[in-house]
């Protein structure tokens, strides 16, 4: 590899990079530095060649070799896009001596986002083979891995650091055997080269601005050994921001997968950086397999079974079609484990809500327990409430029947005070009235019971 963009970008600290990379760069500056470097002078060769414009795999292949396509519409309707990370990663495209044209995260996220909206591609396979790279483009390009609508399935051969975080937010991650991953965190390596340029006969003169006080100081603080500022201004707020990508897409994740370390092959799902330990031939079958699931929900292309050597390949549920958020997928990778919290539904419930999804929500199973018997007791309460209503009903229609009745009853009352006779007198003679009172018939008897009844009745 020639002294490129990978090598400056590392040597002023702009990189998430795994250690193990770093040694080939300062041994290609020592080269240069003492002129024996075999890097080739000659520019980039204009119009050098460049690979097929996609690669992807169809359901009714018989292996994983990748066919290079022209473009999107000449690939079979129901393939895989398979996208291939590999080497140092770059925002901008490159060209390297030993590997040719090297496509930057730039072009690579812009690849990966044309095949997930063509109808002929079904899935997605990321197949990671590199150390990390530039802080540059990582997160965008994360991002793009983690926001497509179909699903997408990541293969480690080796995805570390700013690979890491690109990598980590697929639906699964398949890691090989010997594949690593891992190497989370945020790491600056200066060069004071200062002692070797007055070897040389070379000092170094540098002025500021009156008012560029900062101007580099964190770095040249480092230099002289206190990094401090450095830290604190720069690899602790890149490293936070690192770190917050990895608990969102990745909940699971044991504690030490934050500190920088490696992990390999069983190791990487045990710390929860993994789904699964397989080739490249199973996360292509996963691929499918999740697009074929996604498919009997949404309704898109259902894709063919691809050869496999992974009989446990996992299913998906109902959000196998992606149209979901990293927490959610966090929540489904743990469904049926003890390490579903209320914390990882909440957080996936505030990205629905984010994305404007509101008539869903997730729930633990203990939730869904508590509100199953919650439920029976409203159903109980308002068979309840249901039944006092009925009874309110019926007494509130006989408490007007009886108003009526009493109005009634009231109306006839004074209907009948109102009657002659309702205050009774007594009969006499009045003052000066000189008639005589008619006699009794000889044939009236007032002895006779009923006269006598009478006469109590008149009196």
């Amino acid at each position: 590899m020639r002294f490129n963009s990978p090598l400056s970008a590392a040597l002023s600290g702009q990189f998430l990079l795994e250690d193990s990379a770093v040694p080939g760069f300062l041994a290609q500056l020592a080269q240069l530095l003492t002129a024996t470097s075999t890097a080739p002078g000659q520019p980039r060769p204009d119009g050098a060649l460049q690979p097929a414009a996609c690669f992807a795999i169809s359901a009714d292949a018989t292996s994983v070799q990748l066919r290079g396509y022209g473009s999107l519409d000449e690939v079979p309707a129901g393939s895989v896009a398979v996208t291939v990370v590999r080497g140092v990663m770059m925002p901008e495209d490159d060209y390297d001596w030993d590997y040719g044209y090297v496509p930057g995260t730039r072009t690579l996220g812009a690849r990966i986002q044309q095949a997930d909206a063509h109808p002929n591609i079904i899935a997605h396979v990321g197949h990671f083979i590199t150390p990390g790279g530039s802080v540059m483009g990582v997160e965008s390009f994360a991002d793009i891995v983690a926001g497509t609508t179909k699903p997408f399935v990541s293969f480690v051969d080796m995805m570390c650091s700013a690979g890491a975080w690109s990598g980590c937010g697929a639906d699964k991650i398949v890691v090989g055997k010997t594949g690593i991953t891992g190497s989370i965190g945020t790491k600056w390596d200066g060069l004071d080269m200062s002692g070797y340029l007055e070897k040389m006969g070379l000092k170094q003169v540098t002025v500021t601005a009156t008012e560029s006080t900062e101007k580099t100081r964190a770095f040249d603080e480092a230099l002289k050994g206190k990094p401090a500022l450095l830290r604190s201004q720069m690899l602790d707020p890149l490293n936070d921001v690192f770190v917050a990508a990895i608990k969102q897409y990745r909940p699971n994740a044991t504690p030490d997968t934050l500190t920088g370390k490696l992990f390999v092959g069983q190791a990487a799902v045990d710390a929860g950086l993994a789904d699964q330990v397989g080739s490249l031939q199973d996360a292509i079958q996963l691929a499918f397999d999740l697009a074929g699931e996604a498919g009997s929900v949404v309704g898109s292309t259902t894709a063919s079974s691809f050869s496999s050597t992974n009989p446990q390949s996992p299913t998906m549920s109902l959000f196998g079609n992606k149209n979901k958020t990293t927490a959610l997928t966090a929540v489904l990778a743990l469904s049926g484990q003890t390490g579903l919290t209320a914390e990882t539904t909440k957080a996936a419930n505030e990205e629905l809500a984010a994305a404007g999804i509101t008539d869903a929500a997730i729930i633990t199973q203990s939730e869904y327990t508590d509100l199953v018997a919650k439920a029976g007791q409203v159903a109980t309460l308002t068979a309840s409430v249901n039944t006092l209503t009925a009874d309110k009903t019926k007494l509130t229609t006989d408490l007007a029947t009886a108003n009526t009745a009493l109005t009634a009853s009231q109306a006839e009352v004074t209907r009948l005070g109102a009657l002659g006779g309702a205050a009774p007198t007594t009969a006499g003679k009045a003052e000066g009235d000189q008639q005589d009172a008619p006699k009794a018939h000889a044939w009236f008897d007032k002895n006779a019971d009923h006269n006598k009844d009478a006469e109590a009745l008149l009196s």
